[in-house]
């Protein structure tokens, strides 16, 4: 019986890997050289690729592709000792004693956004200075 299950479960992961276009596969390859592909989950929602792995610091990271290849961003938790000083300044004086996540989003040829979570609040945007910044969807 454990067989049966492990081969079941070892041809739905190859058939979930096979079902990722190659566009998907080579650019994630050149973006994230260091990642193993066999450790990313991918799924497909709305014409999109998102891919879920733990990078080099165990971190969740998030990423997402169009049916073409071409990364649209990529989503990175943060601890709160690595958000930027400004950043962290940002949250604590406007959420003084709120609970919150941070997530630091990369997109092609734009500058780094970091993502503030407070609870089940809309999230809200900031650069790396601190600054609100608007989340412009380009997808």
């Amino acid at each position: 019986m454990k067989k049966i299950l492990f081969i079941g479960f070892l041809f739905c992961s190859l058939a979930t890997f096979a079902q990722v276009p190659s566009g998907v596969r080579v650019t994630f390859q050149r973006d994230y050289p260091g990642v193993n592909w066999d450790q990313v989950r991918w799924e497909q929602r709305n014409n999109q690729w998102h891919g879920y792995y733990h990078d080099g610091y165990n971190r969740d990271v998030d990423t997402y592709y169009d049916e073409y290849g071409r990364r649209i961003d990529t989503h990175i938790y943060y601890d709160r000792q690595y958000v930027p000083p400004r950043v962290q300044t940002r949250i604590t004086r406007r959420y003084p004693n709120e609970d919150y996540r941070v997530y630091r989003i990369e997109r092609p040829a734009a500058r780094p956004l970091f993502q503030i979570q407070i609870g089940k609040r809309n999230p809200y945007y900031t650069n790396e200075r601190g600054r609100k910044r608007r989340y412009e969807d380009r997808h």
